[in-house]
């Protein structure tokens, strides 16, 4: 339903002919009559749709295709043609459309004007750089949209349509768009408006900054489309199209499944989190990020600059996601929570009383709402777990990866047990805990960190740590002196770089315990210069943290 990409998920076993088979005859449909589907309904949490992604998929690679393949799906790569045009007030884009059949349902001069504002919204004050002019295909060398029929609930589609220099993958392209969007969730000139933010900047996305894509499978499409769709709202606040997209197949649903798994059309609320809790600028770094790194580790290095990190965001838009719906608290979290959904949780029990551990396994960089029950007290307390873990690497390869996590409940206090109200208390246990974070609510009260990831008393020091310059790097723990404690270093990628057990020491000039490490991994080597990740663990305490090297 709906513009833009189509995420294709292939089981394993799946055969890269089969695939390819499939791939062309939805490409066939697509441009025969579109999707059919009713979109008053969404059946699961997966959203059939048809555009930009399946678009590059087949356009740039249309070398898996067989000769005769390649024969057919040749001539539909070509450019519409369209009775006439108009160009926008702002002269950057001409406007292609019919005036006898076919021709738009709305003001053609209104949709010019939304253009030119998405443009001024995403180019001249986000400062993104603006989509390549396309050296005078489509008559000149304005920036081409193509205004027709395209049916099946595709609103429009951003198409790559030539490298701009070779091995740049960046590209010029062109946008199509439906003359009148009748029957959509969103119709007229607001769906215009909407897929005008949403389909520019996928042409800014895939003209400046890359399309990743080695063969015939694009990476990433999640990204693209979150991003995309986050402008409709940034640029068109009172138009939601993106409610939709949370309903009962979006992500309210579906909050465990793995963050890479998304389709992205969901993943708005991601963004419009990140711009309410740091600013616009974030998502801008993030896709100068994506011309080297894969999306997630964009994502985490941009929050890292801000001195935060992906799963402490991700923490706290677990949060944000709880209080919606009837549980919005005004002035606080997203500024229309009250229109979005609940959350669905994955796992619903009751309290007994007794201790036995709840199994659970959660898929890699996923948030999961665990509600418990209390079905002995006559108030009848309701818990909810929110769930957070993250693996970089699993995270972009691995979604299918699950992690093993268990919650013990009881009612009076136990050993490792950690109280979370009169009558409540606790274990969180995971074979790696610093993969996960965790928010505690009771009765819609914010408890706490599950996890008893306790701060430290200051940061580590010296910042940075140099080698040459510095023997020890000492990072403050809360313990005893000579307390044997696990210290574990972890690059940006989540890879262990250093796994030790050492006493705890007392550093004689701020007088307090500290962790002492030389700086070396674990084969005696220097590390690279940049930010590294620790997570110390003793019988009481864990923390978690960040330090730096430089290593000239």
């Amino acid at each position: 339903m709906k513009h833009f990409f189509i995420i294709l998920i292939f089981t394993a076993g799946i055969s890269a002919q089969t695939r390819i088979d499939s791939l062309y005859n939805k490409y066939l449909a697509l441009h025969q009559k579109g999707f059919s589907e009713n979109l008053n309904q969404v059946a699961s949490e997966e959203h059939e749709k048809c555009g930009f992604g399946i678009e590059t998929e087949v356009r740039l690679g249309i070398k898996s295709f067989s000769p005769a393949q390649q024969k057919v799906l040749k001539p539909l790569f070509d450019r519409p043609v369209l009775e006439t045009s108009i160009v926008s007030p702002s002269g950057f884009f001409r406007i292609h459309y019919n005036i006898t059949t076919d021709a738009p349902k709305y003001d053609i001069n209104e949709l010019a004007k939304a253009l030119d504002s998405s443009y001024s919204f995403e180019v001249n004050y986000l400062g993104f750089l603006p989509p390549p002019k396309d050296l005078g295909s489509g008559g000149d060398d304005k920036y081409d949209i193509y205004v027709y029929h395209l049916g099946g609930g595709l609103y429009g589609q951003t198409k790559a349509d030539g490298e701009i220099s070779s091995g740049s993958q960046t590209y010029y392209s062109f946008i199509e768009m439906d003359n009148g969007f009748v029957g959509y969730p969103t119709t007229g000139i607001n769906a215009a408006k909407v897929t005008a933010a949403h389909e520019l900047h996928h042409a800014i996305q895939i003209g400046n900054y890359i399309l990743r894509q080695p063969g015939d499978v694009t990476y990433d499409l999640y990204f693209y489309e979150l991003t995309s769709t986050s402008m409709e709202e940034f640029v068109y606040n009172d138009v939601n199209d993106y409610y939709y997209y949370l309903k009962s197949g979006g992500y309210f649903n579906f909050t465990d499944k793995a963050f890479g798994a998304n389709e992205g059309y969901n993943l708005a609320i991601w963004n419009i989190f990140l711009k309410n809790k740091f600013d616009y600028g974030i998502i801008k770094r993030q896709w100068e990020l994506m011309k080297t790194y894969r999306a997630l580790e964009a994502i985490d290095r941009s929050l890292i600059e801000r001195q935060s990190s992906f799963l402490e965001a991700y923490k706290e838009f677990g949060m944000w996601t709880f209080y919606t719906n009837y549980r919005a608290v005004p002035g606080m979290f997203f500024d229309e929570a009250k229109n979005y959904p609940l959350v669905k949780p994955f796992m619903s029990v009751n309290f007994t009383g007794n201790s036995t551990p709840i199994q659970f396994n959660n898929f890699v960089t996923s948030t999961s709402f665990l509600k418990v029950v209390n079905s002995l007290n006559s108030k009848k307390d309701t818990l909810y777990f929110i769930l957070s873990n993250f693996e970089l690497q699993s995270g972009i390869y691995d979604l299918g990866k699950s992690l093993h996590a268990s919650i013990a409940l009881s009612p009076v206090k136990q050993d490792g047990f950690t109280q979370l109200a009169d009558g409540y208390y606790f274990l969180f246990s995971a074979d790696n805990p610093y993969l996960w974070k965790n928010t505690s609510i009771i009765n819609n009260i914010v408890i706490g960190d599950s996890q008893r990831v306790y701060a430290v008393t200051q940061a580590p020091f010296p910042s940075p740590f140099r080698y040459g310059k510095n023997s020890f790097l000492k990072i403050p723990f809360v313990g005893s002196f000579n307390e044997e404690i696990s210290l574990k270093v972890f690059s940006i990628s989540m890879n262990v770089v250093y796994d030790n057990t050492l006493p705890l020491f007392r550093d004689p000039i701020k007088g307090e315990a500290v962790v002492e490490w030389n700086g070396l991994n674990n084969k005696n080597e220097e590390l690279a210069s940049g930010i590294y990740i620790y997570f110390i663990k003793s019988q009481e305490h864990t923390a978690l943290g960040k330090l730096v090297i430089m290593n000239e």
